[in-house]
């Protein structure tokens, strides 16, 4: 055999075996990094409140409004070591603004918001309530927070991230709440 028929040879069974390798990469499974997360929605109708001081709702009785200035969605693919299940850890950075009213009785605001998970069809899975405390004083009538909560979605065999939504909104009552659908904001 010469060196040529020799080398000819070489490179068909590397060409032989970088095919094989290539066929074995497509059939592994997909990177967990490119794996869809879940959505993540801010509810419209949810996303702000005015808080009044009394019944009225005049904008001179205002103690407070607030509103969901974004959240921002960061989602990794967790496998547990010891039992190879997967999970969703889904963390958010939700931004709360608030401004102070005419009637305003401390200086500070406190209210609540919710982070839901909901599967296929929209079925509600959990519901979490995050506590916000605001100061705002005559000084500084306008302030914000920045919050960081987690969503772990464990997965079933076979699911991934598309199989599920996140929202976000504020805790508002039937009032306020039908306050903001007679007032829209964008």
């Amino acid at each position: 055999m010469t060196v040529g028929q020799a080398a000819r040879r070489w490179v068909k069974r590397a060409g032989l075996l970088g095919a094989v390798l290539l066929l074995a990469a497509s059939c592994s499974t997909t990177p967990k990094q490119s794996m869809p997360c879940p959505v993540v929605k801010m509810v419209p109708d949810a996303s702000y409140l005015t808080r009044f001081a009394g019944e009225a709702e005049d904008l001179t009785d205002t103690a407070f409004e607030a509103k969901l200035v974004s959240v921002q969605p960061k989602c990794t693919y967790v496998e547990n070591t010891d039992d190879k299940k997967t999970s969703i850890s889904s963390d958010l950075l939700v931004k709360i603004a608030a401004s102070r009213g005419p009637k305003i009785a401390k200086d500070e605001v406190t209210f609540n918001y919710f982070v839901a998970l909901t599967g296929q069809g929209g079925k509600l899975i959990k519901r979490q309530s995050f506590d916000v405390t605001i100061p705002l004083t005559a000084d500084k009538p306008n302030g914000g927070i920045v919050d960081n909560p987690t969503v772990t979605i464990p997965l079933k065999k076979g699911e991934n991230g598309d199989y599920y939504q996140i929202y976000v909104f504020l805790e508002v009552t039937e009032k306020e709440l039908a306050y903001n659908r007679r007032n829209p904001q964008q």
